[in-house]
């Protein structure tokens, strides 16, 4: 259970491990940055890491993270979802780069952007080519990656998606069949963030044209995602127009991007989340359900499978394990719906897997809460679980859109914590 005295004996622990192992150096930019997987930027780390880094007051390497990801834009908008800083990036040529290497950001960087300016009380740190850059990035969500033009996007693989070992739900490397109800919710949400973002800059047309988009991908949502049988949201096939029947945690986070309405999220909680046949383990919450074929504490490839499409045994594993992404993502969620009680004992549960392992793992069983992955580990997901019962208790959401001149004011979190900055290089 959360204690003041545990939080600021493990932010202590914490704060070495990040100046330690996350701080930086980009030698093709010129800039430092915050990573915890080493010389490598994956997309929706740089989203987490940019809550954590702002309670030690350190936006600047986010900016600088954010800014090498838009150096990497191509002409059509593409950028790719991990940027390798180390000094042999040219050389590197395993099949997992070069796939890598053709999947589109994820789209979180205006959702960065928003943060950052939100954190700071301004946006004067931004410029309108950047800007631009951005519309362009999501103009490639919703353009070049919407095969079927039905208003919904589709990801490539399920390690475009983060999820990595989710095969049965969104399938191998290049299979671009997936309109994920992950990935749409955060396409409304970015869109939104986008349309806030053009507001600062006068760019009237985009503004109208993001806002249209976003209700565009909300009610695609609604019409094809949503099971009323099953009560469950679930993605879709483009080949088969049918949905993919696999029950994974993705399902809640239209409660996080705001898209469920009241009686959607009282048939998710109630139906699905608590239930102890699906996602209700000892340390909520499970990243495929208890009741799916695949679920598991530990990934095994099925048999027969190619290796060159398919992860190590070991690997990553989100076919049942407790992520720090989606327990942020929709503990969140469960609070803006009024579910005060579920989110707080989820956050709690995050908070004693942390706690109980002051250096951090990647992810945990989510059974047993035993740390699996990457140790120690200093990603801004994982880091997460240390502040978000607070986050709860107080009522603060980092991850609300709302107008940048409603400043985010995180100094609760700051101050009864007594979080000291991290130093800044320049």
């Amino acid at each position: 259970m959360f204690t003041y005295d545990g939080i600021k004996d493990a932010i202590i622990n914490i704060r070495e491990l990040m100046v330690k192992d996350g701080i930086r150096y980009h030698e093709r930019s010129k800039r430092y940055f915050y990573s915890g997987y080493g010389n490598n930027l994956f997309d929706w780390e740089v989203y987490f890491d940019s809550i954590v880094l702002g309670y030690f007051s350190a936006e600047d390497y986010i900016i600088n993270s954010l800014r090498i990801f838009l150096d990497f834009q191509k002409e059509n908008g593409f950028i790719p979802r991990h940027i390798y800083t180390g000094e042999e990036q040219e050389d590197v040529t395993s099949a997992w780069r070069l796939f890598e290497n053709e999947e589109h950001c994820k789209p979180f960087l205006c959702q960065i952007a928003l943060l950052i300016s939100k954190i700071k009380g301004d946006i004067s740190w931004l410029s309108l080519e950047e800007v631009k850059k951005m519309i362009r990035y999501i103009n490639y969500w919703i353009s070049g990656c919407d095969r079927d033009g039905n208003g919904l996007s589709e990801w490539s693989s399920a390690p475009h998606s983060g999820a990595d070992t989710q095969f049965e739900r969104v399938g191998v490397w290049r299979s671009c069949f997936c309109e994920g109800v992950d990935l749409n919710c955060y396409l409304y949400r970015e869109c939104l963030a986008a349309a806030e973002l053009c507001k600062n800059f006068e760019l009237k047309e985009y503004v109208n044209f993001f806002y249209k988009e976003a209700e565009k991908k909300k009610n695609k949502i609604q019409e094809l995602l949503w099971d009323a049988h099953d009560t469950f949201f679930y993605d879709r096939d483009i080949r088969t127009g049918r949905n993919i029947r696999v029950k994974s945690a993705s399902a809640f986070i239209p409660l996080w991007a705001g898209i469920a309405t009241e009686e959607q999220a009282h048939l998710l909680v109630e139906k699905h989340l608590k239930n102890i046949n699906e996602f209700w383990t000892k340390f909520p919450i499970p990243s495929y359900g208890i009741s799916e074929h695949s679920y598991s504490q530990f990934y095994t490839p099925a048999p027969g499978t190619d290796s060159t499409y398919t992860l190590r045994k070991g690997h990553c594993n989100w076919c049942g394990g407790m992520w720090p992404h989606w327990e942020y993502f929709i503990a969140h969620g469960l609070e803006n719906y009024g579910y005060h009680e579920e989110a707080l004992y989820i956050a709690n549960k995050f908070y004693e897997v942390s706690i109980n392992n002051p250096s951090l793992y990647e992810w945990y069983n989510a059974e047993t809460g035993e740390g699996e992955g990457q140790h120690p580990f200093c990603a801004g997901a994982s880091i997460l679980g240390i502040f978000l019962p607070l986050e709860i208790g107080l009522g603060l959401d980092p991850t609300e859109i709302s107008e940048i001149s409603k400043k985010l004011d995180i100094s609760p979190v700051k101050e009864r914590l007594e979080l000291e900055s991290l130093p800044v290089y320049y």
